[in-house]
């Protein structure tokens, strides 16, 4: 799935992003101190094949990691709004930047999405349980 520029343009705010684009709302709660560390796994021929990282889910903030050893894409995300279906920015090391549409399952401790890079660049990736499988 592609997302329109100017459609993320309207989602996007400055760093963060959270938006809701339909589904119920189930918070992620972790108590103070505790962190959660999933699984992730992208696939994308414009990023080198395979790279595998984590999801890092503290009580307000979640950040994600991923590499292939030579290159490396992360980003962060404010837990407060999480639903079945948000968009999260991207950050790369060789500079390149996007948005990855996440499609979270019921529990919001796994899913998929796909993303899409400044310069074209595309891919999709799982998380949770499913990660470990790749």
């Amino acid at each position: 799935m592609r997302v329109h520029p100017a459609v993320a343009c309207l989602l996007i705010t400055t760093v963060l992003v959270a938006t809701n684009l339909g589904g119920c709302a189930t918070p992620i709660r972790t108590s103070p101190g505790t962190v959660k560390t999933l699984p992730v796994a992208v696939i994308s021929k414009g990023l080198g094949g395979i790279l595998h990282g984590s999801v890092r889910i503290e009580q307000t903030q979640g950040s994600y990691s991923v590499s292939n050893g030579r290159f490396s894409c992360s980003g962060t995300y404010a837990l407060s709004g999480v639903r079945e279906r948000i968009y999260v920015p991207v950050l790369c090391s060789d500079g390149r930047k996007g948005y990855a549409a996440v499609h979270n399952g019921p529990s919001l401790m796994s899913g998929s999405g796909s993303f899409t890079l400044s310069d074209g660049t595309t891919g999709e990736f799982v998380f949770g349980k499913d990660a470990g499988k790749s």
